[in-house]
């Protein structure tokens, strides 16, 4: 058995938010189970809720996208004092800045057990050249063989492994965060009216590369020819991403009597429970929670046939799938559920017993905690989680 000293974890990540939202079920069981848990990200409102937890924080001023040379050497130096002077057993990184510089810093500190999330491929990869090519490097450096890197599809795990940036046998494969199935029931909800007009909701940050666009073409084709049906974009621009769809775009869209568009909300399950149908259709995903909570919530889904998407829908069983940058068949597929009730209904039983079966919070954690427990039997401790 670790001594008590040594029963410390960090977590990291570029936005506090991220880590409430997502990871503080992980972070709270590993705190009942007697670590130390401390986070580290940018301080805002989301920081002070993780502390009210009993979770220590260290602020952490890493800006997402910023290319800052200096500021990222800063980044480094920092992580790299935190490491020395807490002397935890596991580090945890989530994307690609805490990932690399992360890695470098824990291995600098000499920490034993280090793991990499890799949430999707994002933007860098979307657009290729010099960047992509420096961050590629920068993996390779980072992932000395004890290191261990979970991806959240099976598509971007091949790509690492293909493309040399890790060797398999580092690589885990855990789609998702997991869901609170318990806040995500749709039998909370059962005494809300269904509206008559069939919804088509989709919920994501407004970026091109989700298919704002396809998704706004489509919503014009289908209401031409079903007039109840009715169309909802939830969710705030990225001013951070060059992907982002300007708010003037979305403001003159919200025009049109059958699209609306909500800004981004905490809770989605109101408008979850309210919506007919979920949509997504990106370009590509790790794997995106906005599906995971609509099957949770027993939801019809419409994605995308790639990366990610794929992985949440079984074609025909809980959704469609079709293929990306291609209104015309996302239209097709509205049509289709927006046409047949029975087919909905069928999908809502198949999505809720998809993500009980696959994407439950406590599955997850168990997933990632097996990792943790790898690790620490590298270095002669012992601790079952």
């Amino acid at each position: 058995m670790q001594d008590k000293k040594q029963k410390k974890i960090i977590f990291v990540y570029n936005d506090a938010g991220y880590l409430y939202r997502f990871r503080l079920s992980l972070m709270l069981s590993m705190k009942n189970k007697g670590w130390e848990v401390i986070a580290v990200s940018p301080y805002d409102d989301h920081a002070k809720r993780i502390e009210n937890k009993g979770i220590s924080f260290w602020k952490l001023p890493l800006e997402r996208k910023g290319k800052n040379p200096f500021e990222d050497i800063r980044v480094f130096f920092r992580l790299t004092g935190l490491y020395i002077k807490e002397k935890p057993f596991i580090v945890h990184h989530f994307t690609v800045k805490p990932v690399i510089y992360g890695t470098l810093a824990a291995r600098f500190a000499g920490i034993p057990g280090i793991v990499n999330l890799i949430p999707g491929l994002g933007y860098v990869f979307f657009r290729g050249g010099l960047l992509q090519r420096f961050v590629e490097i920068m993996y390779r450096i980072s992932f000395a063989p004890r290191v261990r890197v979970i991806f959240q599809n099976a598509d971007d795990l091949n790509y690492f492994t293909r493309r040399k940036l890790v060797n398999r046998q580092q690589t885990r494969l855990i789609c998702g965060s997991g869901i609170n199935m318990d806040m995500f029931d749709p039998e909370k909800f059962s005494q809300q009216k269904r509206p008559d007009t069939v919804i088509f909701t989709l919920v994501a940050r407004m970026l091109w590369d989700k298919g704002i666009a396809e998704f706004a073409d489509a919503a014009k084709m289908v209401h031409q020819k079903n007039a109840h049906t009715k169309f909802v974009l939830l969710g705030d621009p990225d001013a951070g991403n060059p992907a982002s769809v300007p708010t003037s775009w979305l403001e003159r869209l919200q025009k049109l009597d059958f699209i609306d568009w909500i800004k981004h909300r905490e809770n989605i399950r109101p408008i979850l429970a309210y919506s007919s149908v979920v949509v997504l259709p990106s370009y590509r995903e790790g794997a995106p929670r906005a599906l995971i909570e609509a099957a949770a919530m027993a939801k019809p889904i419409i994605t995308t046939d790639v990366p990610g998407c794929r992985e949440i829908v079984e074609n025909g069983t809980n959704g469609l799938l079709v293929p990306k940058k291609n209104a015309a068949s996302l239209a097709e597929a509205m049509l289709t559920l927006a046409g047949d009730a029975a087919l909905r209904r069928r999908m809502e039983k198949s999505s809720r017993e998809r993500a009980l079966k696959y994407f439950d919070e406590r599955l997850i954690i168990q997933q990632t905690q097996k990792i943790y427990a790898e690790l620490m039997k590298f270095e002669g401790a012992s601790y079952t989680f």
